[in-house]
């Protein structure tokens, strides 16, 4: 990971992504805060599914398309266009909220910066290959996650912090209209951080291998040929092992960030009392356990087997849910989710590396487009299921439905890792030994 660091161009992309991935944590504390601020309180759980929406739609959409589209121009230019519009577009949710007066008008802003976001994270993680080696890649994507959790604690407990903060009162802003600007401000810093990366379009001598069966695709301008390198591309995946692999894990990691989100959020906000100062807490303290669980992997990972490191973690991780359905408390939330980041960070990061070991050098952003579209997809769906669900059981009569709900995703998670495992288990006894 030091070795990574040291080379300045990866070092000014670190930077410029954290500092973006910052603005985005606080943008997500001020859009919470904002519906726990507007929603009534028997629909406040409903209103956070509603925005999983919003923050979902626009990779499911325009995803595969918005990589397509990034694997042809300028990636660095592209996230400090992103960066550029979005400061622009978080800055106006405040004065669109009091004059409208509706949470709707809101989500037609938000669509469209997490629509920027879209582009910009798939040219941030396309780029990635050109600044480091192939064999550098497995701690690079540790260095970004690494560090990128310190953005992710600061912006989820320190956002919590700021915006419950009095001061901005007196000032004439409301709590999260303080987050908004701050969060259009940190975006502003994260231009001036990226506009110090200079890159070619040439991979700089150092591309990775492309397997037979994973050919660079012809590029093409046109709409029709950009359909056509998507479907091309989903076919490739369809056909390779290994990205079949890592898109079907990516469903568990999916159902877990969604359960947690409806589930747990509004939960911790509400039902326990903590507010959104304890959801930032609370998403700190899983910050801090990916913070370590990236340091492990970026420093000994290198030995451990990809495949297993992501199906040992989505087990663990299902039964810490089940935990925190059971004895639900804050006291437990707190040492579950240091522990779920602990293992979420190494799975994450094996994921990434696996792409980026397999993805065709001029079809990178669409891979990792597709990815986010997987993860996009199973969480709106799920997050609305969750939502939904809660809500009818609490329409029934059912105690705690939060808990509940929470338990039989992490059961559901679980089944399915271990079922994993053993087949792993199975298909390596079958090869034959020399």
């Amino acid at each position: 990971m030091a070795t990574v660091l040291r080379k300045p161009r990866f070092a000014f992309l670190v930077a410029g992504q954290t500092i973006s991935q910052f603005g985005d944590k606080l943008h997500h504390m001020a859009l919470i805060a904002l519906v726990g601020a507007a929603a009534a309180t028997n629909t406040g759980g409903l209103e956070l599914a509603k925005l999983s929406v919003v923050f979902t739609a626009p990779v499911i959409l325009f995803g595969p398309l918005a990589g397509a589209m990034v694997d042809r121009v300028n990636k660095r230019a592209t996230m400090i266009v992103c960066d550029a519009l979005r400061a622009l577009l978080v800055a106006t949710i405040p004065w669109l909220f009091v004059t409208t007066g509706h949470l709707w008008a809101v989500y037609i802003v938000a669509f469209f910066v997490f629509l920027l976001g879209v582009f910009f994270n798939a040219a941030k993680m396309a780029l990635i290959p050109e600044l480091v080696p192939r064999d550098e890649l497995l701690p690079a994507n540790a260095a970004l996650t690494f560090i990128g959790r310190f953005a992710t604690v600061g912006g989820i407990v320190g956002g919590g912090v700021i915006i419950g903060m009095a001061m901005w009162g007196r000032v004439g802003w409301s709590d999260y209209a303080a987050g908004f600007y701050l969060d259009a401000a940190s975006y502003l810093i994260s231009v001036i951080t990226l506009l110090a990366i200079t890159v070619s379009h040439r991979e700089q001598g150092h591309a990775a291998v492309v397997a037979p069966s994973l050919a660079p695709l012809p590029l093409k301008r046109s709409t029709r040929g950009l359909v056509r390198d998507v479907v091309r591309t989903l076919g490739v995946v369809r056909r390779d092992r290994t990205m079949r692999f890592v898109f079907g894990s990516l469903i568990a990691l999916s159902l877990f960030a969604s359960t947690v989100y409806v589930a747990m959020t509004y939960s911790v906000q509400t039902v326990l009392g903590r507010g959104t100062r304890g959801v930032g807490y609370l998403g700190g303290i899983l910050g801090a356990g990916m913070i370590v669980g990236s340091l492990l992997v970026g420093t000994i990972g290198g030995r451990w087997d990809k495949r297993r490191t992501i199906l040992v973690g989505n087990s663990i991780i299902g039964f810490l849910m089940m935990v925190g359905g059971a004895f639900f408390s804050f006291g437990i939330f707190a040492p579950v989710a240091f522990i779920g980041g602990l293992l979420l960070a190494p799975v994450m990061v094996s994921q990434d590396t696996m792409l980026h070991e397999g993805a065709p050098p001029e079809s990178r952003a669409l891979i990792f487009s597709t990815k986010d579209l997987i993860l996009g997809g199973v969480f709106m769906l799920s997050a609305l299921t969750v939502g939904g669900t809660i809500y009818l059981l609490g329409r029934l009569g059912v105690d705690e439905p939060y808990r509940l709900v929470l338990a039989v995703v992490g059961l559901v998670i679980l089944v399915t890792g271990v079922a994993g495992q053993l087949t792993l288990i199975a298909e390596r006894r079958r090869v034959p030994t020399r």
